[in-house]
């Protein structure tokens, strides 16, 4: 009886509390397999600046279609990355593939979730770090190692070594709008997916139009063309008082890119796309989600992607996206006009707005639609105030875009 209550009290423990993964490859591993084609064997290290280890675990995609070929480590204890203390996946990775290069990470058996990591140097090891903070994944038994994915194989080699479990943050959840970087927000309230990833870092560009020193930046590798990053609230978004949401945006990617943003609880979102109207320097686009459901505590961002899209990112510069002060538009359009005596006048109307910057010089107007369509341009070469026709639109609401003196301003405009 005593033997069966330890059998039974052993089996209790290992089920509630998953084991810690560790694989050093210095020996035959149990459990190993390639799939799609691709050989998953333990070979001597090919390089021993920055790993010491004798052997180390290769990977070589043998076929040129097997686009998505890799290996993986078969029944393992019930994977668990729920706490801060093992959330985290670390592995060496050795490649003469270029720098860029997408890992990803993918949890199976069943599946519950999946992490890209990207090289930053080729031809030496590094290690990389696959965040499973948000959301914590737990329960597979296998771990599959999918060395950049949408690629040809036809030979190309990879090398791993020394996977383990090591601590993470898991970040407490933001109540809610706004999103700022300078405090509350940080990288790890965000889940990067399909190889984009997400940072936070110095403004590239401080100006009137985002004098903030710190913002978010998303960069799109070659990937899915919905990669993007999301952060889970607290509470769900509410879009009672105000359905639109004002994001600041830089990017050197063409004029007329698409910005998405979803609002999303499990099983279901809300996406709304505008395009850009600057190309290096900052703007303010809004996104409006009238009608939508007041239950979804995520929010999606999406670069260079509308429904349908099959644009995927590349690392370069184009796939570079700065993002910052995401908030509901009537508290951006408020703390923008501090400071400035700028005057609209009827608003409402329901023939023209005359529009008052206040900038004592040289300045321009740009009218758009919810979408982000650029639908007029004024200028007034000695400050004076512009005239902006209403006659030929639809009732509803509008943006215009002040410019003048290096300073931009925008301001919501209503058409009866």
């Amino acid at each position: 009886m005593k033997t069966l209550l330890s059998a039974l009290l052993l089996a209790g423990l290992t089920t509630g509390h998953a084991q810690s993964i560790s694989f050093d490859f210095e020996s035959a591993t149990a459990g190993m397999q390639g799939y799609d084609g691709a050989t998953f064997t333990v070979v001597p290290n090919p390089s021993s600046v920055g790993n010491p280890s004798a052997n180390a675990a290769k990977i070589v995609k043998v076929n040129a279609g097997d686009l998505w070929a890799g290996g993986k480590l078969t029944g393992l204890p019930a994977l668990n990355f729920s706490a801060a203390s093992s959330s985290v996946l670390s592995i060496k990775v050795f490649t003469q593939e270029p720098v860029g290069t997408v890992i990803k990470v993918k949890l199976e058996s069943p599946y519950t979730g999946e992490v890209d990591a990207v090289t930053t140097v080729s031809g030496a090891w590094e290690t990389l770090l696959f965040d499973f903070g948000i959301p914590a994944c737990t329960g597979s038994a296998d771990l599959v190692l999918m060395p950049q994915p949408f690629t040809a194989g036809g030979g190309k080699t990879f090398y791993f070594d020394d996977i383990q479990q090591v601590a993470g943050t898991i970040a407490t959840p933001l109540a809610g709008l706004p999103l700022t970087f300078e405090t509350g927000a940080t990288a790890d309230h965000f889940f990067s997916f399909e190889s984009a990833q997400l940072n936070v870092v110095p403004n590239p560009q401080v100006t009137a139009g985002n004098p903030s020193a710190t913002v978010a930046k998303l960069v799109r590798y070659l990937g899915a063309p919905y990669g993007g990053s999301k952060i889970t609230f607290a509470q769900p978004i509410d879009f009672t008082a105000d359905s639109e949401i004002s994001m600041k945006v830089w990017t050197s990617a063409p004029v007329g890119t698409p910005v998405t943003l979803k609002a999303e609880k499990p099983f279901w979102g809300v996406e709304r796309s505008v395009q850009t109207t600057q190309s290096g320097q900052w703007e303010t686009l809004t996104f409006d989600f009238a009608g939508s459901l007041n239950d979804m505590p995520t929010l999606a961002f999406l670069f260079d992607f509308v429904a349908g899209s099959s644009q995927v990112g590349n690392g370069s510069a184009q796939s570079t996206f700065y993002f910052d002060d995401v908030r509901f538009a009537s508290t951006l359009a408020s703390e923008e006009l501090r400071g400035r005596s700028i005057a609209v006048r009827p608003n409402p109307t329901a023939n023209r707005w005359t529009v008052d910057g206040s900038f004592g010089a040289e300045w321009d107007v740009k009218l758009f639609d919810l979408h982000g369509t650029l639908l007029a341009e004024y200028h007034s070469p000695d400050g004076s105030p512009l005239e902006v026709d209403a006659t030929a639109f639809p009732s509803g609401m509008y943006w215009a875009r002040l410019a003048g003196q290096g300073e931009f301003q925008t301001v919501k405009l209503v058409k009866q």
